[in-house]
């Protein structure tokens, strides 16, 4: 007898989303999350509306957890610059506030939460899967593949050339005033940086470098911000005063953007999240592509729907905001393309507007509908 309907491997937004449906449908339902408390998760910590409804969907309260609001885009390149109001009403939270308020709603629905264990291997087979614990091995009639951007050992994606990097800080004054209601993207030779408030008076910063960058930069990040800051006093001025709180950031490589999952595991199989597909992140749409894949697995468990039908049934849905936010991506690369988005949101500033609406998560009304509860 399978000790569980479902497992989900990995805690964070996708599997908790995925575990908490499910509990709340009466399934019998596990996390296994390989984190002991809440750490730094490379992620902007953004919140477009759509995120903001999911989360709600949820049970999350995300005004009352802290949040910030946001409304306006500042699109920088060097000196120049240019700001939009976005077409939605955005806001700053920290996923070290958001996964921990996750998890704790999916324990309280029901769901059994297994903290500070890494799932080693699973074994699909016929009508079950077996996940192995260390020594341990829990059965379950199906499971969802939820480990964000770490992969579990014999299941990669291919991998990607980039490095994302993450910390949170303290700003002075002036610097966190120059971030009220706004979200910050500065693009640079080799990559780019997100700045929003989240809450208790706190920033994130979120960025990326391209292999030659990091080559050039070298690995220690104070550099990688020296770097950015000599190219743009936009974000540069942000950093007078700043105190960081942690000696190093959240941090991970080859982060594949773009990436969609095509090949089934197996039927009762279900990647989600970025186990699914990996958005590039200047979208600020990664929670809620995770937060939507999570609910709709669950979804999937529950019609009896296969992995493979749930699969084809996702990318479908999400082919035209991957279109529109891989030809913006290869846009940001080009210092010129950079240059001539920056004048044209200048003078257009609705054009910020439309890219940002082509590059949401579709579907999301439908997801949010009671089901049941």
């Amino acid at each position: 007898m399978a000790d569980f309907d479902a497992i989900a491997i990995g805690g964070g937004l996708a599997g908790s989303a995925f575990a908490l449906e499910l509990a709340r449908q009466g399934k019998r339902v596990a996390i296994i999350e390989r984190t002991s408390a809440a750490q730094l998760k490379v992620c902007g910590d953004f919140l477009s509306c759509e995120a903001q409804d999911l989360l709600s969907y949820l049970g999350l309260d995300v005004m009352g957890l802290g949040a910030t609001q946001v409304s306006t885009l500042r699109l920088a390149a060097g000196e120049r610059t240019a700001c939009a109001s976005l077409p939605f009403k955005a806001s700053g939270l920290s996923r070290l506030r958001i996964d921990e308020a996750l998890l704790a709603e999916a324990q309280t629905a029901g769901a059994e939460v297994i903290r500070g264990e890494a799932v080693t291997a699973f074994e699909p087979s016929t009508g079950s899967v077996k996940v192995h614990v260390g020594e341990r091995a829990y059965v379950a009639t199906c499971a969802a593949l939820a480990t964000g951007k770490h992969n579990v050992r014999g299941w990669p994606r291919a991998q990607g050339s980039m490095t994302a990097f993450k910390v949170m800080v303290e700003l002075a004054p002036s610097g966190s005033r120059a971030l009220d209601d706004v979200v910050q993207l500065v693009t640079y030779r080799g990559g780019y940086i997100g700045a929003c408030n989240v809450e208790d008076g706190l920033a994130t910063l979120c960025w990326l470098m391209d292999a030659r960058a990091m080559k050039e930069v070298g690995p220690e990040w104070p550099a990688h911000l020296s770097y950015i800051a000599r190219q743009s006093s936009h974000f540069g001025d942000l950093l007078e005063g700043a105190k960081f709180l942690s000696e190093r950031p959240a941090a991970i490589s080859a982060i594949p953007y773009g990436y969609q999952r095509r090949a089934v595991i197996a039927r009762n199989v279900f990647p989600i999240g970025d186990q699914l597909s990996v958005i590039p992140s200047y979208t600020g749409d990664g929670t809620s592509l995770a937060l939507s894949s999570g609910l709709a697995a669950a979804r999937a468990v529950i019609s009896g729907q296969a992995a493979a039908d749930f699969q084809k049934a996702s990318l479908a849905r999400i082919g035209p905001q991957f279109f529109w936010a891989g030809a913006a991506e290869r846009a940001f690369k080009s210092p010129l393309a950079q240059a001539i988005s920056i004048t044209a949101m200048s003078l257009v500033p609705q054009l910020a507007g439309l890219v940002a609406g082509l590059t949401r998560v579709r579907g999301v009304e439908a997801l949010t509908r009671t089901q049941g509860r």
